[in-house]
């Protein structure tokens, strides 16, 4: 009797540990993501746009912190940390088992290599951010003290989350960065291959420090037009996209049984970007009047169908605990015509469209990319707007490529700038922190990095120095929201909206991603064998809850229930037939016997 509980109890053990090993071993082959754009060069110096690219440029290369779901830094690289109370020092210490793609290993001598590289070539993004740092002490292979000249509140953030650490047996030969090609880095994918306005392709990391990565091969195809890219994500072609979903195709999208849509809050700032260098956009009462003649409610109503938040004047997103909800958006045509009445901006010819100051005619362009139906409606809009209240202008869509190298030509705003006005969207990352205002509007381009209009004044300079010398978290909020009244009064940006993100993938080839709040899925920790959140059942997030899956998908799991499914149930009714067959077995040979102990 014994022996007979002893073998069924072998028999469950071994069918259990044998299936359980059949599911740790099983990964995804492969999984297309459909992206918009080809980010060029995958390494930190030559990446395009910062979603998707340098998302891209992430799942290559690692950084000491890594920002969570809820855009919180937590260690990565890093394996313990000590912050000294001044906020001056920053102890860190690695972990050891980090290996570049190439084998070698990854010592705190790449990390002050590294942040000495891009100090010496800079790449404002990353550069700006290390300047608060006076030395770099390293000690063996995985220790390293930062020392900073003043505490910096965002520096976790940025650098320390946002740094991608580099190589230094090979970037120590690299004297023309923004020419490099290489990719090698020891993120959880590497780089196999990337055709040009095609694909890149990327395997998995077997020997990642964090664990080998649960797909084998990445394929990103490059599909410009998002039209094209929705169809080939719902006829199968693709297996999740990086561009968000159309809200005019959302119920079209929820009622697919073979997808899955989730949606969840969004950071990227869409917004009217303004000459400020240029005239008439020099001058504030323009800007102003501009700022009045655009409906921003009925954008987020007639574009975004409801699937976005209107944007706040002073640029800071309503989530942010630095908001200052004092600032409404402002709508008055009349004040508009007013305050260009007011300003010298008259129709002395009776043609409808006012002449400037000096009565010359304007004739402005809004340059928009082509590619993106949401921002050419978006701009339709506001040049009939601006129309109707005597500003004459005209909406002129371009590729992507053309538009940034007018607007932003080599991504340096110390370059200058070729436009008159524009409808552009900065990434999730320009609000995870409100000291970046500084690097919007800062006149300076060494600290404005992405002033693209080419925004001065000495007012707001002072502003912002002031902010980067505050650690008082009182005097912080304080100065923040008076720096967002001042940009909403002086407008070198009109703010429209902040589109709500809703994803779409195919649950069936691969559903461990994690919505990480004002970005979506498309992010490395969706790609990393680390532990997962659920993505939430409800109708729709908030800025506490970081997504929701949508009401009409909301039944499907989300843990891998493709062909683990499959296993589970093969495995359990294996499992029934062997007991019961032991079972039955037994109740032959021992009729009457009721000793057996299950």
């Amino acid at each position: 009797m014994k022996r007979s509980f002893f073998s069924v109890g072998i028999i469950i053990l071994l069918l259990l540990s044998s299936f359980n090993l059949v599911l740790a071993e099983e990964k995804v082959q492969s999984l297309k993501v459909g992206i918009s754009k080809d980010e060029n060069g995958l390494n930190p110096y030559t990446y395009v746009t910062g979603y998707p690219g340098l998302d891209l440029v992430n799942l290559l290369y690692d950084t000491l912190f890594n920002l969570d779901e809820n855009n919180k830094p937590e260690p990565w690289l890093v394996k313990d940390f000590k912050v000294s109370k001044d906020g001056l020092t920053y102890e860190l210490t690695l972990h050891d088992n980090v290996k570049w793609h190439d084998g070698k290993p990854l010592t705190a001598d790449d990390v002050k290599f590294t942040m000495e590289y891009f100090i010496k070539y800079p790449k404002s993004r990353f550069t700006n951010t290390l300047k608060t740092i006076k030395s770099i002490e390293v000690s063996g292979e995985t220790g390293i003290t930062l020392n900073l000249s003043q505490a910096d509140p965002n520096f976790m953030i940025q650098p320390l989350a946002d740094l991608p650490i580099l190589p230094q047996h090979i970037w120590s030969e690299v004297s023309t960065p923004d020419d490099e090609t290489n990719a090698l880095g020891s993120g959880p994918y590497i780089l196999e291959e990337h055709k040009s306005g095609q694909y890149y392709k990327m395997k998995s990391n077997e020997d990642y420090f964090k664990g080998a990565p649960p797909i084998n091969e990445l394929i990103f195809p490059i599909i410009e037009d998002t039209t094209a890219m929705y169809n080939a994500l719902q006829a199968g072609e693709l297996d999740v996209i990086s561009s968000s979903i159309s809200p005019e195709l959302v119920e079209q999208f929820s009622s697919n049984p073979a997808l899955k849509v989730v949606r969840g809050p969004g950071y990227s700032t869409s917004l009217f970007q303004i000459n400020a260098e240029k005239y008439p956009m020099t001058e504030t009462a323009f800007r102003q009047a501009i700022d009045f003649a655009i409906d921003k409610e009925n954008l987020v109503k007639t574009v975004l169908l409801g699937y976005a938040e209107v944007g706040s004047p002073g640029f800071i997103h309503p989530s942010s605990s630095y908001f200052n909800s004092e600032l409404k958006p402002v709508f008055d045509k009349e004040k508009a015509k007013q305050i260009l009445e007011e300003a010298g901006f008259i129709d002395k010819d009776g043609d409808g469209f006012r002449e400037d100051q000096e009565g010359k005619k304007i004739d402005l362009t809004t340059l928009v990319y082509s590619g993106n139906p949401i921002r050419i409606r978006t701009a339709e809009l506001i040049s009939e707007a601006l129309n109707e209240v005597g500003i004459k202008n005209a909406v002129k869509a371009m590729d992507s490529t053309t538009v940034d190298s007018l607007m932003w030509p080599d991504f340096d705003v110390s370059k200058g700038r070729d436009y008159d006005l524009g409808v552009w969207s900065w990434s999730n990352t320009m609000q995870l922190f409100p000291d970046r205002m500084n690097d919007l509007f800062h006149s300076d381009p060494a600290i404005g990095s992405v002033n693209i209009g080419g925004y001065k004044n000495p007012e707001f300079d002072q502003l912002g120095e002031k902010l980067k010398q505050t650690y008082d978290e009182n005097e912080r909020l304080s100065l923040i929201k008076e720096i967002q009244a001042f940009v909403a009064e002086d407008a070198p940006i009109i703010p429209l909206y902040y589109q709500e993100i809703v994803g779409a993938f195919n649950p069936e080839k691969y559903d461990q991603y994690v919505f990480q709040v004002g970005k979506g899925i498309i992010n490395k920790l969706s790609f990393v064998s680390t532990e997962k959140s659920d993505l939430p059942d409800n109708e729709k997030a908030s800025s506490d809850t970081p997504v929701s899956t949508d009401s009409k998908t909301a039944n499907m799991s989300t843990d891998n229930d493709g062909n683990n499914t499959s296993l589970i149930v093969f495995g359990l009714i294996l499992l029934v037939a062997v007991i019961g067959f032991i079972l039955l077995r037994r109740k032959k040979k021992n009729k009457g016997n009721d000793d057996f102990d299950f």
